[in-house]
């Protein structure tokens, strides 16, 4: 399955087309924040290099959110617009997601860490699955392996003092006799200000950082989700912000 694979959630957005897990064509760092022009341009640059055209792609695979608001919407919009022309299935996927897909981390708790700006971040804790979650197949798959976490709650966001409590929270022991859940924090390379909470959260977790994009990750998620027999049609995309918009915020002022 040819898979189209693209994020415009932040300046640092790229875009990938991926056979089934293996990457075709890649380009990252597409850089700036005006996607409503660089999308299909790096899109249509993406297509020529790897000698395909955007009718051979089987699957569109767009990140939702959170992240820039202008961003999102360019994405889905774009994705919904060659997956309604071409009748082919977009999925629509998180961004705190792909950030634990990529990390192939090996913790109880995954926490993604997401610069929100304002001083705030995006947060969302994910659960390693254990032996009782698993399918009648002993697995459940995402992209060819088996989708190892789940989110245990809705997208948040927190300041740094908000995430401290919450690191805490999810590794302390429910009982005196319980083993202490092990917790890894994921933070983009790129994202300084995430970057700046290691030193506060190394005391009660382990930290990974993630290089590059996240378009590889997004592929594989969406095709876990479509090999599950969960394919999703363009119309029922749907961002996921987070945080409400400013015009939403002040709309009474």
């Amino acid at each position: 399955m040819l898979i189209l694979s693209f994020d415009t959630t932040n300046e640092h957005g790229g875009v990938g087309l991926y056979r089934d897990t293996e990457c075709v064509a890649e380009i990252s760092n597409v850089g700036g924040t005006n996607y409503s022009i660089s999308l299909f341009t790096v899109v249509d640059r993406l297509m020529e290099q790897a000698r395909l055209r955007l009718r051979d792609v089987d699957l569109f695979a767009v990140a939702n959110g959170p992240g820039s608001f202008t961003g999102i919407r360019v994405g889905l919009a774009a994705a919904q617009g060659w997956a309604k022309a071409l009748r082919r299935p977009a999925r629509g996927v998180s961004v705190l997601e792909a950030m634990v897909h990529a990390a192939t981390v090996d913790t109880d708790i995954a926490l993604p860490i997401l610069d929100a700006r304002r001083g705030e971040f995006y947060v969302c804790p994910f659960r390693r699955l254990g032996a009782s979650d698993k399918t009648n197949t002993g697995e459940l798959r995402h992209g060819g392996n088996s989708r190892r976490y789940l989110p245990a709650a809705e997208g948040m966001v927190m300041r740094p003092d908000q995430i401290e409590l919450t690191v805490r929270r999810l590794t302390a022991s429910e009982r005196s006799d319980d083993a202490v859940p092990s917790l890894c924090c994921v933070i983009r390379e790129q994202d300084d200000a995430a970057q700046s909470l290691r030193s506060a959260l190394s005391a009660k977790s382990e930290g990974k950082i993630l290089p590059g994009t996240l378009t590889h990750a997004i592929a594989g998620i969406a095709l876990g989700a479509y090999q599950d027999g969960e394919p999703e049609s363009p119309s029922g995309l749907d961002a996921y912000y987070v945080r409400r918009s400013d015009a939403e915020l002040h709309w009474a002022e």
